[in-house]
């Protein structure tokens, strides 16, 4: 009897702590105009390299752009921006994001690990309060546009991040012949089971600008997986090709290619971004 009220106190003081960590996040974003978060079914669609490409053009319209990596198995946005992923407070001792540019700000989920593993705990699953905890901690300030990425997959830490941040939606990123059209179907489903709005969807990869003859390449068909988003009428925002400058990045990943993209690739992530400045009536 003692042990299952002592199981009950935890609990209940469990979601007590959950319940005050979003209410904080939801003060911390209500100066957030457009928040949006990226997911794909499974990894390999080269997801993360899109929501940093895209933080970056829109930062470039002078549009205020947060960018935070949530991918609690595998941060990587800090490595891609030549950024340390420090924890950095300010006099409320709430953390700060760093400055990639004047536009564009980025936290990651991996100083809260690195902290965590100064304790002897680091490549332990995070918990869902260390996660929100995460969140609630990050002083935003003013941002036009709210960016965020995800692991791959649903799954219970990811939909108590979604829950947590008001008013986010979602846009899922594929590639070709990657993912099937049932694992298509069940992450739509899953969102619009929690009724959260699918804002669009972006195919990576597709195809790649031939450096010889200057034609557009594609290598695989756009996939079941492609046709069944398309069926279940989730609006398309863009298709990516592959740059032709990525395996230099690739290769040393020292710095971050935005100088570097070839013009098609530049070209396609402007019409992308176009569309959701549109879609989100920010013009």
């Amino acid at each position: 009897m003692h042990t299952t009220e002592n199981n009950n106190d935890n609990t209940s003081k469990k979601n007590i702590d959950e319940a005050v960590q979003v209410h904080a996040i939801h003060q911390s974003m209500a100066s957030i105009k457009n928040k949006f978060l990226f997911i794909s079914s499974q990894g390999g669609v080269g997801k993360t390299l899109v929501i940093v490409k895209l933080a970056m053009a829109l930062s470039k319209k002078g549009l205020k752009t947060g960018l935070m990596d949530v991918n609690f198995y595998n941060p990587d946005i800090h490595r891609m921006l030549n950024l340390e992923p420090m924890v950095i407070r300010d006099s409320n001792k709430r953390l700060k994001p760093m400055f990639y540019s004047d536009a564009l700000k980025v936290a990651s989920i991996e100083s809260l690990m690195n902290d965590i593993g100064e304790t002897g705990g680091w490549g332990t699953l995070l918990k869902i309060s260390d996660i929100l905890r995460f969140i609630s901690s990050i002083n935003w300030d003013d941002l036009d546009y709210f960016i965020i990425d995800t692991p791959p997959g649903p799954s219970e830490r990811l939909l108590s991040v979604i829950r947590s941040i008001p008013d986010v939606k979602v846009i899922i990123v594929t590639a070709p012949d990657r993912i099937n059209d049932n694992n298509a179907k069940n992450i739509i489903n899953f969102f619009r089971k929690e009724k959260i709005e699918i804002f669009g969807w972006i195919e990576n990869m597709r195809g790649f600008l031939c450096q010889n003859c200057g034609q557009r390449q594609n290598m695989l068909n756009t996939g079941p997986a492609n046709r069944a988003i398309f069926l279940n009428e989730v609006p398309f925002l863009g298709r990516i090709p592959i740059d032709s400058n990525l395996k230099d990045f690739t290769d040393s990943m020292e710095t971050f290619p935005e100088l570097n993209t070839d013009a098609e690739t530049a070209r396609r992530y402007s019409l992308i971004v176009k569309n959701i400045m549109q879609r989100s009536s920010l013009t």
